[in-house]
């Protein structure tokens, strides 16, 4: 059974198209930004907050874990964030982001060697253990990324429009309230 194409038609599904760009900013984009500062404070802390970091002085092995992944999610939040703004970039921008992921890759393929397992002879107990200099390093260059990369995404409008006018607290509560 074929359909007919009508003028109607044609018209009802124009409308019904969706402009999702701006949902996509939030949650693809501005969202992981957020998360940036989180990862950050648990990379470097254990935990987001003092009390959580209090909590964790009693669990040296947890705190220790929380650290080491919350660098690899830092890392994977920076690349997801590169990969997904990089379509709407203009060409000077994307060579910047270029640059910012190949910094990523950079420090991703340094993390074997920001801990080791060390056994404890008495206990016979395996710990994980930071070498502090060499994570400092990391998450320093880390930072480093995470504070370029906003001017290549603002540059191309993705973070704040060009022509409108903008309700910062507005967009602050929709990040928060989208999880």
């Amino acid at each position: 059974m074929a359909f007919a194409r009508s003028p109607a038609t044609e018209i009802e599904s124009k409308s019904d198209s969706w402009n999702v760009a701006d949902g996509f900013t939030k949650l693809k984009i501005l969202k992981p930004l957020v998360e940036m500062d989180k990862l950050v404070k648990i990379a470097i802390y254990g935990a987001e907050n003092i009390e959580e970091a209090m909590e964790l002085m009693q669990f040296p092995d947890i705190k220790t874990m929380l650290r080491i992944e919350a660098l690899n999610r830092l890392i994977d939040t920076l690349r997801e964030t590169i990969e997904n703004s990089r379509f709407a970039c203009k060409k000077e921008q994307k060579e910047v982001l270029d640059k910012l992921e190949q910094k990523v890759f950079e420090v991703r393929d340094v993390l074997s060697i920001i801990a080791s397992e060390k056994v404890d002879m008495r206990t016979n107990r395996k710990q994980i253990v930071i070498d502090e200099e060499h994570f400092s390093v990391c998450i320093e260059e880390l930072r480093k990324i995470k504070k370029e990369l906003p001017e290549p995404l603002n540059k191309s409008s993705l973070i704040f429009p060009t022509s409108e006018e903008i309700d910062l607290d507005a967009i602050k509560n929709q990040i928060i309230e989208a999880g």
